[in-house]
């Protein structure tokens, strides 16, 4: 039985986990610099859920095996047999693709966040009977490519952070 992990996409991870260490780096240096009590406050913050973001896209991952798929999202596990996959849907919204699998007890969506999400979905449709996957799905998963404005966006932040940390730093 081969087993497949799939992890979100370490070039989103990394700049997340990156902003969440340079925020923490510019709350010290508001300690070291005589910062004010607000901008102590605001940098807090957004560093709790930056924090959170990353440490929760660090632990996300799905596994795919001969016998079904098992989600793992912030320190909680949920596995699924693929006979308990009643539908497979796909939307799409801009560069954002989705694969929506429903079951009997509910419903569990995975993004194109994940590293090698076009495997993933294939992986998943190849599984699952051919009835229960949606018409139009194929065309959409197969279409999707890695949704690169947020990992652009993290950059930009990083960036951003490291501007701020070096200003902070020469006051």
């Amino acid at each position: 039985m081969s087993t497949r992990i799939y992890t979100v996409n370490r070039a989103l991870a990394l700049p997340l986990a990156l902003n969440a260490l340079l925020l923490l780096a510019v709350l010290i240096l508001t300690f070291i610099r005589q910062g004010t009590a607000t901008e102590r406050f605001l940098l807090l913050a957004a560093l709790i859920p930056m924090a959170a973001i990353a440490i929760e896209s660090s632990l996300r991952k799905v596994e795919t095996s001969d016998s079904g798929l098992a989600m793992t999202k912030f320190f909680k596990r949920r596995a699924l047999n693929w006979a308990d996959i009643t539908h497979v849907g796909a939307l799409a919204v801009r560069k954002k693709v989705y694969l929506v699998l429903t079951t009997t007890k509910g419903f569990h969506v995975l993004s194109n966040a994940y590293g090698r999400f076009g495997d993933l979905s294939r992986d998943v449709t190849g599984h699952v009977d051919a009835e229960r996957v949606e018409e139009g799905a194929g065309e959409i998963l197969e279409g999707s490519t890695g949704n690169r404005s947020n990992i652009v966006a993290a950059w930009l932040a990083a960036i951003l952070l490291v501007v701020v940390a070096a200003m902070k730093s020469t006051s």
